[in-house]
């Protein structure tokens, strides 16, 4: 192990993406596997799982609108980012999405969460009357997993979660964006799952081994699979979206980031905007897909019985 090796180990990793439940991801896999016994282990094997994972749909890519009085698009949030500069054309990358939003097309006013906590939900209804019910609601990352933030945002009845991620929590002072610098670029989405598993696994086989032999819930039944859209944007979209909030201002410092906007609560936008409206578009699916682990082992020398260590790399 060399300082010197980790740039070219991760490039190694990273040069074509890798999503769970792809090609791609079984020929990492194999890489790995490969390695491992390069490296000398005694064993090194694949071990496979069939479970529930998520994609965007490739032909309509989720994003989200303002609509005018009429229900006319006057504003739509980007489709896809910019492909890294450096490294050439890159096939493959997956747009903006989180992995097991519901689908759906709510149209509704907007509410800023601040970082849809509890307490942040519990000051803007008990403190503020601000009711969420009904409404689409938009957090920024950071604080608490964003499956946290959802299971709150439906447990205030809210329609929809937007999210997104604040230069105050993302970016570094005197630090510019990529890939000038190493600071989150405007267009840049944080990626991830919302579901609220608690450790348990496949939200199918929850508690235990997505293995053929196993008992598999349906879909609709799946454990913390959320029941409202969700979906991630950038902070130069999010801008435009906070930039014509109304509502009473922010509760105290803690609720403003660093975008040049008010940080108002809402719900809905300044009078004069009044009747526009903010509507989501998402068609993220599910479907079952097969997934690898590589696990290595290095047996005992004076007791082979007895595992003296194993490694385990996770394909999801």
């Amino acid at each position: 192990m060399k300082a010197e090796n980790i740039q070219d180990f991760l490039r190694s990793f990273t040069r074509f993406p890798h999503v769970a439940g792809t090609e791609q991801n079984l020929h990492l896999a194999k890489q790995i596997q490969s390695q491992w016994k390069a490296f000398g282990l005694d064993t090194s094997e694949l071990v496979h799982y069939d479970v529930l994972l998520s994609y965007p749909n490739q032909s309509s890519p989720n994003y989200i609108s303002i609509t005018d009085d009429g229900g006319k698009e006057i504003f739509n949030t980007s489709l896809f980012e910019l492909p890294p500069g450096g490294y050439g054309n890159i096939s493959g990358v997956l747009p903006p999405y989180n992995a097991f939003s519901a689908q759906g097309e709510p149209l509704g006013d907007l509410v800023y969460v601040n970082y849809g906590r509890t307490e942040d939900f519990l000051k803007l209804e008990r403190k503020m009357g601000i009711n969420c019910t009904g409404k689409i609601l938009i957090a920024r990352y950071g604080k608490i997993f964003r499956g946290n933030k959802v299971k709150n945002a439906m447990l205030a009845g809210a329609k929809g979660i937007i999210l997104y991620s604040d230069p105050a929590d993302y970016c570094a002072p005197g630090v510019k964006p990529y890939p000038d610098g190493w600071n989150l670029p405007g267009q840049g989405v944080q990626r991830g799952n919302v579901l609220n598993l608690n450790g348990a696994g496949d939200p199918l086989t929850p508690g235990y081994p997505a293995k053929d032999y196993m008992f598999r819930l349906e879909v609709s039944d799946g454990v913390g699979i959320p029941t409202i859209p969700v979906h991630p944007i950038g902070y130069h979209d999010a801008e435009v979206l906070l930039r014509f909030m109304g509502g009473p201002a922010a509760p105290d410092k803690s609720w403003k980031g660093n975008l040049n906007v008010s940080y108002n609560v809402g719900p809905g936008f300044l009078e004069r905007y009044s009747t526009r409206k903010v509507r989501m578009h998402v068609h993220t699916t599910s479907q079952i897909r097969r997934i690898y682990n590589v696990i290595g082992s290095i047996k005992g020398a004076v007791e082979p019985g007895k595992l003296c260590l194993k490694q385990e790399w996770a394909g999801f």
